[in-house]
């Protein structure tokens, strides 16, 4: 994959006139943001004159005939007895069994894909895919096998890699939350995400002590505080006082004595009347903000980020989960003078991390790497041999080494046997280690 540089020398001339877009995608609704050049982002609604902004992560198949339909569609056509549903689209993807339609089998990657594509084509209106210079999508969990998922969507779709990122709910926050105002992003900050697999709760907070500051997220789920419909509860009102206490309790137990400067309610479980006591304690010298799109926005600044980092981020890095936690390098002789070289860099996610590099060994059939963690402390040197590695005189063996993060905290070393020209022709060698970065 080309890095940043080569990725804005292959757009042409920048990306200020052309557009960005984020994903929001969940297994149970997904939403769509998009930013035509410098502008902020905004999410279309579904419906025209009306603020519906939640797209139902469902496809459904038209009995009888190929006609395929997503979102509200699907679910009106499934609601009217036209159509076979097929939901938890994501679910069904990480499960990887086949799906049965009308005795037809999909491959339940395809089918996200297909729904990925409807979602895309919502952009037609505003701009088309052509000119869209980067896209990323957002997920509650980026792991090996999500990961896998979407670079499989990514190529049934036929989209162009290099602008196509991936990137967690956390790191969505992150960006929202770094392209608010100064007084919402001066301190800590805290997310609750409200939906039907329970409440999330991610508080930010910011290092100013390091170069560059560092931003992480505490992050605690509650599975069993869900959205109720507390209109038809036995006795609402002693309901929603319970509800209303218990997440007076979980904010106080998290939030109390920190400087927080801001909280967002995220989800249609935080509407309602019944947030009284609870919302009075986190108004109390904060400011306090209610949406569904915060995720797709934040993905849509994110895939800004990639191409035109902001004076808003400039100098800040993010260390979430996925993120890789230290630096990664070596020794070197340059100019005859030994020097580091930097491979890996903390900060980025671990699956947009991987370096090729070509080397040429002095003497020693032997490499050592360098694994510096974020605070600088705990610095350890990691051995590699290349046992069996062809004698020739000094100079004359060139290696490619390959490195690529395989999860947050393993690091994948591969090195090959280049030999020098004609003189001295590759073994065809190849050697392969895995670490733990920490």
């Amino acid at each position: 994959m080309p890095g940043i540089e080569g990725i804005k020398s292959a757009l042409g001339k920048g990306a200020r006139d052309r557009a960005f877009i984020g994903i929001d995608l969940t297994d149970e609704f997904s939403q769509l943001s998009f930013s035509l050049g410098e502008e902020d982002p905004r999410t279309p609604s579904l419906v025209q004159g009306k603020e519906r902004l939640c797209i139902p992560t469902m496809l459904a198949k038209k009995y009888g005939e190929s006609v395929w339909t997503y979102g509200e569609e699907a679910v009106e056509m499934v609601a009217a007895n036209e159509a076979f549903p097929v939901d938890r689209l994501v679910e069904r993807a990480l499960d990887g069994a086949t799906v049965e339609v009308e005795a037809v089998d999909y491959n339940p990657r395809d089918l996200l894909a297909l729904y990925i594509r409807r979602c895309l084509s919502r952009m037609s209106p505003y701009t088309p895919l052509e000119k869209v210079a980067a896209i990323v999508i957002s997920v509650e969990d980026p792991n090996e096998e999500m990961i896998a998922i979407l670079n499989h969507v990514v190529k049934t779709l036929r989209l162009k890699p290099e602008r196509v990122f991936f990137q967690s709910h956390a790191e969505s926050a992150y960006h929202y939350i770094m392209h608010q105002s100064a007084d919402v992003r001066a301190a800590d900050t805290c997310v609750c995400d409200l939906r039907s697999t329970g409440l999330k709760l991610m508080i930010y907070s910011q290092n100013i002590q390091t170069k560059p500051h560092v931003v992480i997220m505490q992050e605690r789920n509650y599975d069993n505080f869900l959205p109720e419909d507390l209109a038809g509860a036995k006795d609402p009102e002693l309901r929603k006082a319970a509800k209303d206490r218990e997440f007076y309790q979980i904010l106080y137990s998290h939030i109390e004595g920190r400087r927080l400067q801001a909280a967002f309610l995220l989800g249609d479980g935080f509407e309602g009347d019944w947030m009284k006591e609870s919302l009075k304690y986190l108004c109390k010298g904060r400011r306090v903000f209610r949406g569904n799109n915060l995720f797709s926005k934040g993905a849509c600044y994110g895939a800004r980020e990639k191409l035109e980092p902001s004076e808003e981020e400039r100098g800040n890095i993010f260390l979430g989960q996925d993120k890789v936690k230290a630096n990664i390098g070596m020794r070197v002789m340059r100019e005859g003078r030994e020097a580091y070289m930097a491979i890996l860099d903390a900060g980025k996610n671990w699956y947009d991390t991987f370096r090729e590099c070509e080397l040429m060994l002095c003497e020693e059939e032997r490499l050592e790497f360098i694994v510096t963690p974020l605070n600088g402390k705990d610095v350890k040197k990691v051995p590699m041999y290349l046992k069996g590695l062809p004698r020739r005189t000094r100079r004359t063996t060139r290696i490619r080494l390959r490195m690529e993060m395989m999860s947050e905290n393993r690091v994948k070393v591969v090195v090959r046997d280049l030999g020098f020209g004609e003189i001295f022709p590759s073994s065809n060698s190849e050697w392969e280690m895995d670490f733990k970065v920490s």
